[in-house]
């Protein structure tokens, strides 16, 4: 029997960093992700909270793992002790399956599975792409198994493997296509290095491959509900940065830019000292993943943020590959520093999100402002925000599904990609794509009264479906910085005024027919 004495420290520090990274989680009501209100909503309506304007459709998507594990969670503990565990699990399997995958290629945990942990607080986590980041985060231990068994796969094994990869699937798309990918690279290069390897053997390994991913290439091909179609867009100089922003981030829209660069340094240097050896069946994934990472379009399949996916992905990836071989002193010494740096990383997270916590339960406070089953919109004041990071606030309005029953726009509802679905006739004022997923700035108000869609491009693109919003809507609520507030356009009467918001009452004009 293993005994702790056996486990190796940087072991012991992964486990150590999973509950670390995901204290922040817990010193909070509602973590300050921007798409977790929608998330908690939604989360809500599926578990049977009452609407008289969404409805739950349940269908094949590829975009389920929150959907499904949240509201199961809930019926054991509330609602959002449930998000709160599903997110700690998916912390879980950034930081352990990195070094499951170190553990696969070198039979041991070292250090470049702890130098792999930073990578979990990144965008598209801090953003709150819930199924996304757990469903990567799976597939670093689906990937972990198949470097396991390669070459003692048996009948047993194989089933497993078709059940995780459909798991991966339902769970997110984007991530099973990651998955696939690596392990098609790790395929071609055994193919490559075992030159014992006839090409029959070569057709035969590939094959088997094949037939394990169609199972869910079947639900993909003739189950998958139509979306946006393809939707693919490159905006690959604009996002540069962004693509190396997104790797690793103190908190949200902060990127850990010297955190990230000495990373890369001490990869780069090492590989050329020869201090840091990379395992050879990697030799051809990671490369691969690179270049994926920085051609990777910014949307697909009616999703926006597909460039922001891989970075985090690649640099777990790339030190989970790595073994850095160093004294038991200096071991010892690097990994009381990483754990340190985990610390800091989840301090720096807490202190923000407890800021903006404080901020959603003034919100909270203030919700009998709302009336019973409004129709509520969510404008910002972009000259008073400033610089300010204005995201955090987009879905605020949606804490009002739960508790007030109202409407909102801009609740994930989009057909193709969610199973919670706006009823009649108000699915005409919602978003219907990703790309309106964003609320209008009061300076737009106007035009939008009076449905002038030519005044802006954001209008005629992102805002169509808010037309006459005074016709279809009863209340604003305006989220507004430290500097001075817009003019309020004269369809807002005040309610409520809030230290960052207000709430105001929308009033209809001769515009209006009867409703």
């Amino acid at each position: 029997m293993t005994s702790i004495r056996d486990l190796s420290w940087p072991f012991l520090a992964s486990i150590a960093a999973c509950v670390i990274l995901a204290a922040p989680l817990w010193c909070v009501a509602s973590p300050a992700m921007p798409d977790y209100p929608a998330h908690l909503a939604s989360f809500y309506l599926i578990n049977g909270g009452a609407s008289h304007f969404y409805r739950v459709q349940w269908a094949f998507l590829p975009n389920l793992s929150a959907e499904t594990i949240v509201p199961v969670l809930s019926h054991f503990m509330p609602l959002q002790v449930a998000v709160k565990a599903f997110l700690s699990l998916t912390i879980s399997l950034w930081v352990l399956g990195p070094a499951a995958i170190q553990r696969a290629l070198s039979g041991r945990v070292g250090l470049g599975a702890l130098l792999a942990v930073p990578f979990t607080y990144n965008a598209p986590f801090l953003w709150g792409f819930f199924n996304y980041t757990f469903a990567a985060g799976m597939s670093f231990l689906v990937f972990a198994a198949w470097i396991a068994t390669d070459g003692k796969r048996h009948f047993l094994h194989l089933a497993g493997f078709a059940l995780a990869f459909t798991s991966v699937y339902f769970s997110h798309l984007f991530a099973l296509a990651t998955l696939l990918l690596m392990i098609l690279c790790f395929e071609l290069h055994e193919v490559w290095r075992r030159q014992s390897f006839s090409a029959r053997d070569a057709a035969m390994r590939l094959a088997i491959f094949a037939l394990l991913c169609m199972p869910a290439a079947l639900f993909f091909l003739f189950l998958k509900p139509a979306g946006d179609g393809l939707n693919v867009k490159f905006d690959l100089l604009d996002t540069l940065v962004e693509r190396f922003e997104a790797a690793i981030q103190y908190q949200f829209d902060q990127p850990a830019y010297a955190l990230t660069g000495a990373l890369v340094v001490l990869f780069a240097v090492g590989v050329l000292t020869k201090r840091l050896t990379i395992s050879r069946r990697m030799w051809l994934v990671l490369p691969v993943l690179g270049l994926c990472t920085v051609f990777m379009p910014e949307w697909a399949l009616g999703g926006w943020g597909v460039h922001l996916r891989l970075p985090a992905v690649l640099g777990a990836m790339a030190f989970a590959s790595s073994d850095l071989q160093l004294p038991q002193r200096w071991l010892q010494a690097a990994v009381a520093a990483l754990v340190a740096l985990f610390a800091f990383q989840a301090a720096t997270l807490a202190s923000e999100w407890r800021r903006i916590d404080t901020r959603y339960s003034e919100f909270h406070q203030a919700e009998d402002t709302i009336k019973p089953e409004a129709r509520l919109l969510t404008v910002l004041d972009g000259d008073s925000l400033g610089w300010s990071s204005d995201q955090p606030y987009w879905h605020m309005a949606e804490f009002a599904v739960i508790g007030r029953d109202v409407f909102t726009p801009l609740l994930f509802a989009t057909k193709g990609q969610h199973v919670i679905q706006v009823l009649p006739p108000m699915d005409r004022y919602a978003a219907a794509t990703a790309q309106q997923g964003s609320p209008p700035d009061i300076d737009e108000l106007n035009d939008l009264a009076a449905g002038n869609i030519a005044a802006d491009e954001d209008i005629r693109d992102v805002l169509p479906y808010l037309q006459f919003f005074q016709c279809h809507f009863d209340q604003a609520v305006v989220i507004h910085g430290d500097g001075p507030l817009s003019r309020v356009p004269p369809m807002l009467r005040l309610r409520h005024a809030g230290s960052f918001y207000a709430i105001y009452d929308i009033i209809p004009d001769k515009r209006c027919s009867p409703r």
